[in-house]
C-alpha cells in the first residue's frame, strides 16, 4: 500500500511539473507583446538564478494568456523567461536595468520599462544570495533601448 502511495505522489508531482511547463509554453505562444527592447550588459550578472555574460541582449515584455506578464530574454547563448513580480511600481520615462553589486557579484534588481511607465523590482535568488554574503551594495544602471518596430 505504501509503495502505491509513493508512486502516486511521484506521478502527481511529474504531472504537475509537466502542466506547469506546458502552461509556460502556451503562455509564450499566445502572449501579447507589450514592449520590446535591447541592451548591452557590460559585465557578468545574475538575473534570478540565470548567469548573464557581458554582451548584447534583447528582451520582450509579454502578457501571457493567463494574464501574467513575462519577460523573454535572449542573447549571449542565453534564453530565459522571468515572471514579473506582482505590484509593479511607477517607472521613469527612461528604460534601464538596475544592477546591485554585492561583494563583487552583480544581480539584476530592477527593470524600468519607460515606454509603459512601469518598474519591476526583482528579488535575489537564495543560491546567489549565499554566494555574495551581502555587504555594502553599489548600484549600476544599464540603459535599455526600445527595439525597432515598436
Amino acid at each position: 500500500m505504501k509503495g502505491k502511495a509513493v508512486n502516486l505522489h511521484r506521478r502527481f508531482a511529474l504531472s504537475l511539473a509537466l502542466v506547469t511547463l506546458l502552461g509556460l509554453t502556451a503562455a509564450g505562444a499566445g502572449a501579447e507583446t507589450i514592449t520590446k527592447a535591447t541592451f548591452t550588459l557590460p559585465l557578468q550578472a545574475y538575473w534570478n538564478d540565470t548567469l548573464l555574460q557581458p554582451g548584447d541582449y534583447s528582451l520582450s515584455l509579454e502578457r501571457g494568456i493567463s494574464g501574467v506578464n513575462l519577460i523573454f530574454l535572449r542573447g549571449e547563448g542565453t534564453k530565459a523567461v522571468f515572471v514579473t513580480p506582482a505590484g509593479a511600481g511607477d517607472g521613469s520615462a527612461h528604460s534601464c536595468l538596475k544592477l546591485d553589486e554585492l561583494n563583487g557579484t552583480y544581480v539584476v534588481r530592477e527593470l524600468d520599462a519607460g515606454p509603459i511607465g512601469r518598474s519591476y523590482r526583482f528579488g535575489i535568488n537564495k543560491a546567489v544570495r549565499n554566494l555574495t554574503q551581502r555587504s555594502d551594495a553599489r548600484q549600476v544602471t544599464v540603459p535599455v533601448s526600445a527595439a525597432a518596430g515598436l
